[in-house]
């Protein structure tokens, strides 16, 4: 059951993705803020995240919209709270881009879903399934041609991770093919 959701996840987005103006590849990294996290079995046993190490994140993302726009991003973090734990996100943000010949500066704010796992067995990682919301910005480099590059910023907020708000902030660099 589990390949048919991911399948139909991928397959939706993929459709979404056919009207896009522009498709970016990236990759990047994330940093997470201090978080505490209990066991919810034992009750007892604490971990707290004071500084985390930037873990990587690559992804796809699609967009479409000469000055207002809309993206959608499927993203994959091997190690996301720690190394013990893997996510993978999906975004539908606005854009607003300046609509400039070869570079073109954007802002953008979205929703999301933050799908944590813990890699193995279930841990006090696995925060589950989480609502986010992210906003930020970039600017695309276009030159002749259909491939440019794209420099993002991001900071995302996940809400109910064991009654806190857990924020993230993730810097990216991707290939952008324009269509």
């Amino acid at each position: 059951m589990k390949t048919i959701g991911r399948f139909l996840i991928v397959f939706a987005w993929m459709s979404v993705s056919a009207f896009a103006a522009d498709v970016t590849l990236f990759g990047g990294y994330q940093h997470q803020g201090k978080i505490s996290l209990t066991d919810a079995s034992s009750g007892t046993a604490t971990k707290i995240i004071k500084n985390p190490f930037n873990v990587g994140v690559f992804g796809i993302r699609a967009a479409s919209g000469k000055v207002w726009g809309h993206e959608e991003t499927i993203a994959y973090t091997p190690n996301f709270i720690d190394t013990d734990s893997k996510a993978f996100i999906l975004n539908s943000n606005l854009m607003v881009t300046v609509p400039a010949p070869v570079v073109k500066p954007y802002i953008t704010a979205g929703i999301g879903t933050f799908f944590v796992r813990e890699k193995g067995m279930q841990g006090i990682s696995a925060i589950g399934t989480k609502f986010a919301i992210n906003y930020g910005g970039g600017v695309k480099l276009m030159p002749a041609g259909p491939v440019g590059v794209r420099a993002d910023v991001r900071g995302y907020t996940l809400t109910g991770v064991q009654s806190q708000k857990m924020n993230i902030v993730e810097a990216s660099l991707g290939i952008v093919f324009h269509f």
